[in-house]
């Protein structure tokens, strides 16, 4: 089992690198980092995930206090 988690692991390391190397290209080529967000966005639907993880929070923190 150790190993099938280190290859998930290294997987995902991969893909954040390569994503990582994808947004400096995109960067250096003169591209605008609004741009670049909202392409990512519509694919990956960032802004939903983040709103999502903040109404958990909410929720969570509302639930110790």
């Amino acid at each position: 089992m150790k190993k099938g988690w280190r290859i998930v692991g290294v997987i995902v390391l991969v893909a954040v690198l390569l994503g990582a190397v994808a947004v400096g290209v995109g960067l250096m080529t003169g591209a605008d980092s609004v741009r670049i967000y909202s392409v990512l966005d519509n694919r990956y639907h960032i802004t939903m995930y983040y709103e999502y993880a903040q109404q958990v929070m909410d929720i969570l923190l509302a639930e110790l206090a």
